[in-house]
């Protein structure tokens, strides 16, 4: 197989030519790495009597470790041999979870921190953040969208545009900085791909139709990145441009679907451009019964078009503090965060440090604590919270570390600083003194990723459930399948919840042994007809992504083949509506056999 997992028993066959009547009787000999471990003999013999081929197996375990496995065959006959050497991924399909702690250091004083490490060894990381205003976990929130595995374009955007700020407010050394300079590129190219020929981007690559809110966003980013220094696609401004201003003139209110505030967005992207609409503006401006989210937006379009008056007396006009704040959450992928980062950003803009300072505490405790968000939220709260600390300048930073005997120094005049901790398995001790005086915010974040076999099970307003079928169509069971069979993963997802959920995504990762046929190129292709807003095929996994109504169910097939021996570990499914939480199913996974 291409990649293994921890536990996972692996035959691996060998087969050996003998090309000249002289070779006999060749011994043939296994060696591997340290993560892979030979069950049973590590030499067979062959006989030959002629030039001819014949196989033997080898048996091999995979230890907890993760990283490249490495394999050599010898065959020796005489003065006759030869090897062969294989490289194979051992990956743990468990996604990385985290576990914080927290401290305030009061001026020069000083504290301990202890943690442990959990899961598997080797998988452990440990990153402490140091702040000079209340933590906003900087790491877990940037480490959850870059490490999010759902590519379309919003997310795409929001995996890069907090990375744009990252060096202005926080301390980090050169190979990060290299590392997000890398990152931002790639970014910004891959966004390219996203641009259709009128000048929009559509929301998965390859769609016929532009996103209105994933068109404003990447925009968006795209324009703060070049005045970064980033260089852009060829023509992709003037034709993105183009774009947005058709739409600003073409657009009509539609209440019901809160697109003012998609209208005040793309207002404030033409303006950020350099080319504001301004009658657009105005239009928008007297449109009646429009939210407080579309006149602090369009507030902030006004005070960049240079009326920074205009501007102030439509922030007068909207209520801040408004509950009401996950408007525009469905079409636009808002959430009350999300709007509320907007709205920071708009203080910041006009001046209104009081105000901006209440909404900056108010964001800062939301990102700290365990609650879930989604890549836009995130994006967006860690982009305006950088923008905010930037713009309030920092007390500075001066503080002490000591952990396993080594002491460090950390001193910066910027808001945040970050360092990776060495960490040893079991207990881990970290000591650190204040050295200034103000107030310093300390978190360590310690991450590791849990054994195969241990993830867990979640319902929540979502149902899913896989069902393997041979090509007869009768149910068949896969904890023991002969090597060769194809047979179909059927999988059931339901919508348990009576209102339609959008951007739902499932992802089904198969056990190391089995390979996806790809039916797309074959008559075979109408049995599995998947009906799916993007389908995303790859090697050990396939993403389905889709929206449902209320109850409604689909279902997905995939055609499999049993191509390796041994003994491999099927993950259980993960489908999640995107931009909403409350929707998660997880299901349990088994161990499945692949026999001759």
């Amino acid at each position: 197989p291409r990649k293994i997992s921890p536990s996972e028993k692996v035959t691996i066959p060998v087969t050996v030519f003998a090309m000249d009547k002289n070779v006999k009787n060749v011994s043939v000999q296994i060696k591997t790495n340290n993560g892979l471990k030979v069950v049973g003999t590590t030499t067979q013999t062959l006989s030959f009597s002629e030039p001819d081929e014949k196989m033997t197996y080898f048996n091999l375990e995979v230890g907890g470790k993760t990283g490249i496995g490495k394999v050599t065959i010898t065959a020796i006959s005489g003065k006759e041999s030869a090897s062969y050497d294989v490289e194979i991924d051992m990956t743990n399909p468990n996604p990385i979870t985290n576990t914080f702690e927290d401290v305030v250091l009061e001026p020069h004083s000083t504290k301990t921190i202890s943690w442990k490490t959990f899961g598997v060894v080797g998988s452990n990381k440990a990153q402490l953040e140091v702040s000079s205003m209340p933590t906003i976990d900087f790491n877990r929130r940037l480490q959850y969208l870059i490490a999010y595995p759902h590519g379309c374009v919003e997310q795409t955007t929001s995996a890069v545009f907090p990375q744009l700020y990252l060096n202005d407010v926080v301390d980090i050394d050169a190979a990060q900085q290299q590392k997000i300079q890398k990152n931002i590129t790639a970014g910004i190219v891959r966004l390219g791909g996203f641009q259709l020929a009128n000048g929009g981007l559509s929301y998965w690559q390859g769609n016929a139709i532009a996103d209105d809110w994933g068109t404003s966003y990447a925009g968006h980013f795209m324009i703060e990145a070049e005045k970064k220094g980033y260089v852009l696609p060829i023509n992709f401004k003037s034709k993105w441009i183009a774009y947005q201003q058709r739409q600003a003139k073409q657009w009509r209110f539609v209440p019901q679907y809160g697109n003012d505030l998609a209208q005040a967005y793309r207002l404030y992207t033409l303006a950020l451009a350099g080319v504001p609409d301004l009658s657009s503006m105005n239009r928008l401006r007297e449109t009646a019964t429009i939210s407080n989210e579309t006149k602090l937006r369009l507030a902030t379009a006004f005070a960049l078009a240079g009326q920074k008056a205009a501007g102030m007396s439509l922030v007068l006009k909207a209520d801040i503090d408004s509950e009401k704040t996950n408007y525009g959450r469905y079409y636009y992928y808002g959430s009350s965060d999300r709007n509320r980062a907007m709205t920071l950003e708009t203080l910041v803009l006009l001046g209104l440090k009081q105000k901006a300072f209440e909404t900056a505490k108010q964001l800062a405790e939301n990102l700290a604590s365990d609650q879930w968000m989604s890549t836009q939220t995130t994006a967006y709260c860690l982009f305006s919270m950088s923008k905010f600390a930037k713009n309030n300048g920092s007390k500075g930073i001066v503080v002490q570390y000591n952990k396993d005997g080594k002491t460090q120094l950390v001193k910066t005049i910027k808001a945040i600083a970050n360092r990776s901790l060495e960490v040893k398995t079991g207990d881990n001790l970290l000591t650190i003194t204040n050295t200034k005086d103000n107030n310093i915010y300390v978190r360590v974040l310690n991450s590791g990723i849990l054994p195969v076999g241990e993830e867990q099970v979640v319902q929540n307003n979502l149902d899913a459930k896989i069902i393997f079928k041979n090509r007869k169509g009768a149910v068949i069971d896969v904890s023991k399948v002969n090597q060769g069979t194809e047979f179909i993963a059927e999988v059931t997802v339901k919508n348990l919840k009576n209102e339609r959920v959008e951007n739902v995504a499932l992802s089904q990762i198969l056990p190391s042994g089995f390979e996806i046929v790809n039916t797309r190129f074959t008559d075979y292709g109408d049995a599995i007809n998947n009906v799916a807003d993007y389908i995303d095929i790859r090697d050990d996994r396939t993403n389905f992504y889709f929206s449902l109504q209320a109850h409604e169910k689909k279902v997905f097939r995939v055609l499999l083949n049993a191509s390796y021996l041994g003994e491999y570990y099927l993950p259980g499914l993960q489908c999640e509506a995107m931009y909403d939480h409350s929707f998660l199913a997880r299901t349990k996974g088994q161990w499945v056999e692949v026999v001759k």
